[in-house]
């Protein structure tokens, strides 16, 4: 649920409505446990302007808020709870989807932990 490129990431949710979305900006890695998140998937962005646009697939570009960064590489972290509280993609859930950004290198995509649905 994380498509990246070099300047751009897409964070995939597993509802077509508004969902929770948190972005965290660190100085250091966060220290995570995997075992608290239904699916978690990693990367790098580029940032060269110092700029990060933060918007829905549908959103608009010019209205999107942004978060301001010192240019360069981050490394990129996400995570998604909450997914058994889904019922179907419209009623009320807490599904939570979260991003941390750091500095680091570019890195290629990994896929940390694959949620997968078992048919409840």
């Amino acid at each position: 649920m994380l498509a990246v490129g070099r300047c751009v990431i897409a964070l995939g949710t597993l509802r077509n409505v508004d969902v929770a979305v948190e972005v965290h900006v660190l100085v250091d890695p966060p220290r995570i446990d995997l075992s608290r998140f239904d699916h978690a998937a990693s990367g790098s962005l580029d940032v060269p302007s110092g700029c990060l646009a933060v918007m829905a697939c549908t959103g608009y570009l010019p209205n999107a808020p942004r978060i301001k960064l010192s240019p360069g590489t981050y490394q990129v972290l996400s995570l998604a709870s909450g997914v058994g509280t889904m019922k179907n993609e419209w009623e009320p859930a807490n599904d939570l989807y979260t991003v941390y950004l750091w500095r680091g290198e570019q890195r290629e995509p990994e896929l940390l932990k694959h949620w997968r649905d078992n048919g409840n």
